[in-house]
């Protein structure tokens, strides 16, 4: 009997061992892909809405000083350089030193709103308490039946690898879609009571997508649900949430069947650094009337512990979370699949959503990021209302609201846009005018017919701006044919112009064009 070298014999060892390798990843991804295809895909796509342009912003319109007349001059049957005559009036009562308020040509260069940077998704924990014992805490104060959306987040995710995060208060008062046949009518509850109206999950997702989008002005782009038992079980398989309490903390007690007082929700720990397993976590997320201990007065709830104070618990463990099992899933095949088990039994999505092939893409997009300090979290400011809805909330009319949901329209947080800037318009013709730049998002105002600070009336069309006003004078003159002239205002703040109408007519455009505005220190006031 031959005997094969060794150098044969090892040969065959390696490619059996390959052969063995290469056998168990195709397993492997096998696997996977069943398991990710176990994931309930829901026809949302009709009912989602796709990604809008993005915003134009002043920083979009405004070029620096001489970029205009190295640009490419604009055609003459250009309908935006209509009028472009009557740019270079003056004053004649100004002196020569005073050129650096002249206004550019109307020359600039259209500027077309760029496709979306980014998408919304709609995340939702639910209180399904199907799979928990019948005596579990966790089932207090709900039914096998019930679907309400115990947790809704907007996660938006932008192409450059950054991450903004708000939470909707669940007992926000909102008008449920598809409850009236015109706006205004239909009927007002909380919002997560839009979740518990239909039977399907498809049907429950579609109403609360509209009701989102209806009555806060966001579109949402995806959709992701989870229930109670998916959270608790995702959280062991991870091998828990490390997180640190300075005091000890507990949920409000309540009396049980028993008689005996027992925390709410069953969450109760000590200071220090934790790690929640899944039951410890959910309880933690859950909890509305959280205490601390305080020596010398004992149990003690916490200052504007509500619904919001849970919010912020919710994003602080999902932040938490994610961060620390990031790693440990892309080092452990082990516990990738363990998760993706769990994932195909409790999660389910849009069908706009590629679970392989997005799931890989956001990964790319991700990798590296600093989730603790790369996270934008936004909160909606509201105050409690009982009217038309018992016990709810309603939000403010602090400006502050608008500018976060801003955010998840694809505005930066200091971008300046239509909205945020206010228009002082005085001369002849400015009530058509401020109605015009009013139809435009701008808040406009007609004011008088001499602009406030002016000894004489200036007979040239101006806009006038603050030290730190570039930026909205530029928006403004972008939508102007031809360009008004510039002149410095020392009172002005950074997102207030004024306007003077005393020359030619102007038109008012609705697209954007860019524009040269002279440095502050230039212009005369």
């Amino acid at each position: 009997m031959s005997r094969r070298p060794w150098r044969a014999r090892l040969f065959l060892a390696g490619l059996a061992s390959l052969t063995l390798a290469l056998a168990a990843a195709t397993a492997l991804s096998a696997y996977v892909l069943i398991q990710l295809g176990r994931i309930d895909r829901h026809p949302l796509a009709g009912v989602l809405t796709s990604a809008p342009q993005q915003p134009v912003t002043a920083a979009d319109v405004l070029v620096s000083i001489g970029e205009l007349a190295e640009s490419e001059p604009a055609q003459a049957d250009d309908p935006q350089t209509e009028e472009s005559d009557g740019d270079a009036d003056t004053d004649p009562e100004k002196s020569s030193e005073d050129e650096a308020s002249t206004a550019p040509s109307s020359g600039g260069q259209l500027v077309a709103p760029r496709s979306s940077t980014g998408e919304n998704y709609l995340v939702v924990g639910t209180d399904s308490t199907e799979g928990l014992a019948a005596d579990d805490p966790l089932r207090a104060g709900h039914s096998d039946w019930s679907r309400l959306a115990d947790v809704i987040m907007v996660v938006r995710l932008r192409d450059d690898g950054t991450a903004a995060l708000m939470s909707i208060p669940r007992d926000l008062a909102v008008e449920v879609a598809g409850t009236g046949d015109i706006p205004g009518t239909g009927t007002v509850a909380k919002i997560n009571s839009a979740y518990n109206r239909d039977r399907t999950t498809a049907a429950r997702a579609a109403r609360l997508i509209d009701t989102i989008e209806e009555n806060l002005g966001i579109t949402l782009q995806h959709f992701v649900e989870a229930d109670f038992l998916g959270f608790l079980r995702l959280v062991d398989s991870i091998g828990g949430v490390q997180m640190s309490f300075d005091r000890p903390l507990r949920d409000a007690l309540k009396e049980n069947s028993n008689g005996q007082l027992v925390s709410r929700s069953g969450f109760a720990i000590d200071a220090g650094t934790h790690l929640l397993d899944g039951r410890q976590a959910l309880a933690f997320v859950r909890t509305r009337n959280m205490q601390d201990w305080v020596p010398e007065r004992g149990w003690n709830t916490l200052a504007g512990e509500n619904d919001l104070a849970r919010n912020d618990r919710q994003r602080e463990f999902m932040l938490a979370a994610v961060e620390q099992a990031a790693p440990e899933l892309l080092s452990s095949p082990i516990k990738l699949l363990s998760v993706l088990d769990i994932a195909a039994d409790h999660v389910s999505t849009s069908d706009t959503l590629s679970v392989v092939n997005d799931g890989r893409r956001v990964a790319q997009q991700f990798a590296g990021f600093e989730f603790s300090t790369g996270t934008e979290e936004y909160e909606l400011r509201v105050q409690d209302t009982h009217t038309p809805v018992p016990w709810s909330l309603e939000l403010t009319g602090d400006p502050h609201n608008e500018r976060v949901l801003d955010v998840f329209r694809g505005i930066g947080w200091a971008d300046v846009v239509e909205s945020r800037v206010t228009v002082q318009v005085t001369g002849a013709d400015r009530v058509r005018v401020a109605a015009e730049l009013r139809d435009l998002g701008f808040n406009a105002v007609a004011g008088g017919a001499v602009a406030e600070g002016f000894d004489r009336v200036p007979n040239i069309n101006l806009i006038m701006l603050g030290s730190e006003g570039r930026l909205a004078a530029g928006l403004l003159a972008s939508h102007l044919v031809p360009v008004p002239n510039f002149g410095g205002h020392g009172e002005l703040d950074a997102n207030t112009v004024m306007l003077h109408l005393g020359g030619a007519a102007l038109r008012v455009d609705a697209g954007y064009r860019t524009v040269e505005v002279p440095p502050a220190h230039l212009l005369s006031s």
